[in-house]
């Protein structure tokens, strides 16, 4: 094979990868829009950093429907969030429950893979979670998962 041969294979094989991941952002857009962005949210009316993370929802064109409640403890004893992961506020989406100051992504997680739990959550409010930020400092955290029973395993990493 010349070098031309060779680069011009080189070029081809270039531009296939190219196409293809294209393709394949498009793809995930695609299936993005059609997961559920309709979530609802039980907080006390005084916690600022469930507002934050509210206003961290909507910007990412979730529609928020918001709960304020007295008692959010009984709001997660409803829906059976254990108390090793309880966190300040509580989310319903698309039949699972969010715990705590979850990322969008995964939230997207979720949904995407669909696993067989009741829900997930970011136990406590690790510094660097949406709603809790402060600056660049960022705190390494775990996402559960939690079933029906009450099993809790982690669900990503985030360090």
């Amino acid at each position: 094979m010349t070098g031309l041969s060779k680069a011009g294979g080189v070029i081809i094989t270039l531009s296939l990868i190219v196409v293809l991941v294209f393709s394949f952002s498009s793809a995930l857009y695609a299936v993005d829009d059609l997961l559920s962005k309709d979530i609802v949210v039980y907080k006390k009316s005084e916690c600022t950093c469930c507002k934050k993370w509210v206003d961290y929802l909507k910007a990412h064109d979730y529609n928020v429907t918001v709960k304020t409640t007295r008692n959010v403890l009984a709001e997660k004893a409803r829906l059976g969030v254990p108390e090793a992961v309880a966190a300040c506020h509580t989310a319903v989406i698309d039949g699972y429950v969010v715990e705590g100051h979850v990322t969008v992504r995964d939230i997207k997680r979720l949904l995407l893979f669909r696993p067989d739990i009741k829900g997930i959550a970011v136990p406590d409010m690790p510094v660097g979670t949406p709603g809790m930020e402060r600056g660049n400092a960022r705190e390494p955290y775990n996402v559960m998962s939690f079933d029906e029973q009450g099993n809790v395993e982690v669900f990503v990493s985030h360090e």
